[in-house]
């Protein structure tokens, strides 16, 4: 260890305790800055952390406004509601004969159509399981490949709660079911089916969308 040139004319004993103090201030600095340095990486990490976070969750204009006209807009006279028609399940042999086109309640299969969006059509006796689950679905027929896209996209931002899917069988070009309730739409209207979903998301016996 370095020390002073004149430390070698102290007595032995007094030169040990200088250097017994001088190693404990070294010992204490290098603490010191390590814990600087610790602190620094800390802080570095939580800014990056932030600044990720807050680009991350940053609302353009755009979605700013899309959530203002949800907010805004009314379903009152575009919603059916329909008596619900049970909620036993039943073998993945039967088939159900449903009420309403599609199927808003019933009996049904015992698994459940995963949220997601899909480009095959699906059981109806499995949608209205995850119906019965607080999902919504949105099925579809002979619509074009924009309005397509668009609900699509709409799956995709309610990825824990939607059901997107074909259906030859609608007699609606597009339609917004949920348990006992069911919107009809000639064409794509994203206002209007995200104000559904916040509506009717999860007004259902068993509240498993997220």
């Amino acid at each position: 260890m370095n020390y002073p040139e004149e430390w070698n004319q102290l007595p032995k004993h007094e030169r040990k305790k200088k250097l017994k103090e001088l190693r404990r201030e070294k010992e204490r600095k290098e603490g010191l800055l390590k814990k600087v340095r610790n602190w620094g990486i800390v802080i570095v990490v939580l800014v990056v952390g932030i600044v990720g976070f807050t680009q991350l969750t940053k609302k353009t204009p755009e979605q700013i406004q899309f959530e203002q006209e949800v907010k805004v807009v009314s379903l009152d006279g575009k919603v059916e509601e329909f008596p619900i028609e049970g909620r036993d399940h039943v073998s993945a042999e039967v088939s159900v004969d449903y009420q309403t086109n599609p199927p808003t309640s019933g009996d049904h299969y015992g698994t459940p159509t995963n949220w997601g969006v899909y480009d095959k059509e699906l059981q109806d006796e499995s949608v209205v399981h995850s119906l019965e689950h607080g999902g919504i679905w949105i099925s579809y027929k002979d619509i074009s490949d924009e309005d397509k896209s668009v609900l699509e996209d709409i799956g995709k931002t309610n990825s824990q709660s939607v059901v997107v899917s074909p259906r030859s069988a609608n007699d609606a070009n597009i339609a917004v079911a949920s348990w006992g309730k069911l919107l009809k739409l000639d064409t794509t209207d994203k206002v209007l089916i995200q104000k559904y979903i916040d509506m009717y998301k999860n007004q259902s016996p068993e509240k498993l969308a997220r």
